[in-house]
């Protein structure tokens, strides 16, 4: 979650998956559209980047939520 340029939040899913599939990015976008009334940007990436990014080198637990939103 970040804010962007108007000052609103900005919500990004990125998800691990070996190939990215178009029609199943907007299913993702349609059901966070329905239950959270935003329509976040979604990014694919490899099984081994997402646990790259839940892991960094000095956490001992997964980091699952990241918040860059200006209090």
């Amino acid at each position: 979650v970040s804010t962007n340029q108007l000052g609103t939040d900005e919500l990004l899913v990125k998800i691990g998956c070996e190939k990215s599939y178009f029609s199943s990015d907007k299913i993702i976008k349609d059901h966070f559209r329905a239950k959270l009334r935003v329509a976040p940007e979604i990014t694919f990436y490899a099984p081994a980047e997402i646990y790259q990014i839940q892991m960094p080198a000095k956490n001992r637990k997964p980091v699952i939520f990241v918040d860059k939103r200006n209090h």
